[in-house]
């Protein structure tokens, strides 16, 4: 059977099982930490073009392709720079290309700073996680593993048991009882990274006590739930069933992405609050 004879779930897990290897080699290998940015630069690049195609099945005038270039720009910047810092910058360049330009409309101006905002701001954090000191691929880690089974355990539980219905103007298939399951899992995951972190001596992964890792999860998939649903509401305004199709299975960046572009700046601000505190 080929790849593009597989249909749903069969194909969902191939594509997963072709990206792991990459992913986990460049979050964890030093030698290919560059392969790491690039990636995140890619994810960027299309993240925009995805989010840009959604705004002009709207007849939306943003500064698209500007936008699209400026996106992973602010990721390459933040390694040399205040993120913050970079984008002031790009913001103020967007700001003049409409003011300078015949783009002369508020959907216009929004689309453009908001794209900029969730391709290319949100995912610096992914990078700012990565380049913290000793524990930076244990939270990117984290970060994938407990979303991933977030979003698996409210697939597998909304699908089978989901009766009450999440937000059905915006995601009809999204459940209560799958979002319950989503923080179950969450939780329970949090729980089996800090285990095998004491068991098998994981030092590299946050020296945070169990509470704190079963904390973060749930935050993580709160949030994550969040990004989704946010990414299910541009698609529903736009008409379209998936952002892009990049990942067979799974649909664009945008689609494959969205909850981790909400949980990456989670993640870091949590893991400067437990230092402070604790």
């Amino acid at each position: 059977m080929s790849l593009f004879q597989l249909q749903g779930t069969g194909l969902r897990l191939l594509t997963a099982l072709l990206w792991l290897p990459f992913v986990v080699a460049v979050v964890w290998i030093p030698a290919i930490r560059w392969a790491f940015i690039l990636l995140v630069m890619f994810l960027s690049f299309m993240g925009a073009r995805e989010f840009f195609a959604l705004t002009r099945e709207k007849g939306i005038g943003a500064h698209d392709v500007l936008v699209t270039v400026l996106a992973p720009l602010l990721v390459a910047g933040s390694l040399i720079t205040d993120m913050r810092l970079i984008l002031l910058a790009e913001l103020f360049i967007i700001i003049m290309a409409h003011v300078c330009s015949s783009r002369h409309t508020i959907a216009g101006l929004s689309a453009s700073v908001f794209g900029l905002i969730y391709a290319g701001y949100l995912p610096v954090y992914f990078v700012a996680l990565h380049t913290v000191n000793k524990s930076g691929p244990a939270l990117v880690t984290i970060l994938l593993v407990v979303i991933a089974v977030s979003d698996t355990g409210a697939y597998a539980v909304g699908r089978r048991f989901g009766r009450h219905k999440l937000a059905p103007k915006v995601s009809p298939n999204k459940t209560v009882e799958g979002a319950i399951a989503a923080v179950v899992c969450a939780a329970m995951a949090g729980l089996v990274l800090f285990a095998l972190k004491t068991i098998l001596h994981w030092d590299s992964f946050p020296a945070w006590s169990p509470a704190a890792y079963v904390l973060a999860a749930i935050l993580l998939s709160v949030i994550g739930q969040v990004g989704d649903l946010t990414e299910s509401l541009l698609k529903r305004d736009a008409g379209v069933k998936d952002s892009g199709s990049l990942f067979p299975g799974h649909g664009g960046v945008l689609d494959r992405c969205d909850a981790f572009l909400f949980g990456g700046p989670v993640l870091h601000y949590f893991c400067g609050l437990y230092a402070s505190i604790w």
